[in-house]
């Protein structure tokens, strides 16, 4: 297979990451792309990840500060990995397609449904590939957990619960705690609901309350900068969850927790409970049935054929029961599985994994929360996907256009 001609399109905190999940890409398995040119409006970042890219790599690729000079000058680019922040993922993205260009795109896919099914109507009239960047759902745990349900090791699956308590400070970046970029609910915990679903199969309906906890937050930002922000999007969300399956499920994510940190995502299924670690924790699946529990090696063997796929064999091992990696290494690992998988589609036409579509559902969910807490009533997902139900993405656009 031909190197993938690839540009990447924003160098921020999330920019330089892809860098080196790329690099650990090449590192895996060589050949399997070549990064041309970095594009950020912001020359000092589109610098910064070009002299990093080049100590990775060998090769300094062409910096640009506009996406229209970089697609010009460089006429063999293929590919573009979007990495810039939610708001300019559509026009970005649309740009890219009307110059055929094939697209992976940083979750969340973008802004709004709306915003989402634009990208989605130009990805099909260019006839390109259009992947996004959902990092978690390849952790090796939560494809083992699947391997377990999809086994039935605790028979049909009834109910799911999810939890997740974070601290008060600012959670990666200043501007997730805005309205205008959707909020830190949209932005982080939007990872949890694609896993929901990747393990538990379509949600249906969603009811659920929103408060706004914590108007002022003060921290650092990725780059170890301290910040303040006034916050205007909720920040603690509860949900009661129905899946097409009939099952149901209860989700709580709370970003200002003072004390105790949680993370619990419990599964209970008619011959059992699988309880599913923290993404990229490491830490094993553990399915209890009666007294009994079984993890690690005595898991596995209930799962003969149980195998990662090639290229997150290479980077975990075949059949890993847990792992024990630095929080960085684990992020360039999962950074080159999707990478891989999208440049695979590309090569072979195949839809990647994670497609413009189970981007836009991603969206949808955490939507459907928000849509919900704010009628005050229950909403089926169907319904924001299909744009029936918008009020609180109307708020938002509004947000992003008092900003601009």
């Amino acid at each position: 297979m031909e190197p993938v001609r690839l540009l990447l399109v924003g160098c921020g905190m999330m920019g330089a990451r892809h860098v080196r999940g790329l690099a650990e890409l090449e590192k895996t398995t060589p050949g399997k792309v070549k990064l041309l040119a970095v594009c950020d409006m912001r020359q000092e970042l589109a610098e910064k990840v070009a002299t990093e890219a080049e100590q990775l790599f060998s090769s300094r690729p062409k910096v640009f500060t506009s996406l229209e000079k970089a697609l010009k000058a460089e006429p063999s680019l293929e590919a573009a990995d979007v990495v810039t922040d939610p708001r300019s993922h559509d026009k970005v993205v649309a740009e890219l397609f009307n110059s055929a260009i094939h697209v992976i795109c940083e979750k969340p896919l973008a802004l709004t449904v709306a915003r989402g099914q634009r990208m989605l109507d130009a990805a099909k009239r260019a006839r390109r590939t259009f992947a996004v960047a959902e990092n978690n759902r390849r952790d090796p745990m939560n494809r083992l957990a699947r391997a377990c349900l999809d086994a039935g090791l605790i028979g049909r699956p009834n109910f799911a619960l999810q939890l997740a308590m974070h601290g008060g400070t600012i959670v990666g970046t200043a501007w997730r705690h805005r309205l205008a970029m959707g909020g830190v609910i949209f932005d982080v915990a939007l990872h949890l609901g694609y896993i929901l679903e990747y393990l538990m199969g379509p949600i249906d309906t969603v009811c659920a309350k929103a408060q706004l906890v914590q108007p002022k937050r003060e921290g650092k930002e990725y780059d170890g900068k301290p910040v303040a922000v006034d916050v205007d999007a909720e920040d603690a969300v509860t949900a009661l969850l129905t899946f097409k399956s009939g099952a149901q499920g209860h989700w709580t994510s709370h970003f200002s927790d003072p004390g105790e940190a949680m993370f619990k995502r419990l599964i209970l299924g008619s011959a059992g409970t699988l309880d599913s670690p923290g993404d990229r924790s490491g830490r094993p699946v553990v399915i209890q049935r009666g007294k009994d529990k079984i993890s690690g090696d005595a898991l596995l063997r209930e799962l003969p054929s149980y195998r990662l796929n090639d290229i997150e064999t290479r980077l975990f091992g075949d059949r890993p029961a847990q792992y024990t990696l630095q929080g960085p290494e684990t992020d360039r690992k999962l950074i080159a599985s999707e990478m891989d998988d999208f440049f695979t589609a590309l090569r072979t036409g195949q839809s990647p994994e994670a497609d413009g579509a189970a981007g836009l559902r991603s969206v949808a969910i955490i939507y459907a929360m928000l849509e919900s807490a704010l009628a005050g009533a229950a909403v089926k997902l169907d319904d924001v996907l299909s744009g029936k139900v918008h009020a609180y993405q109307d708020k938002v656009e509004a947000a992003q256009m008092s900003s601009t």
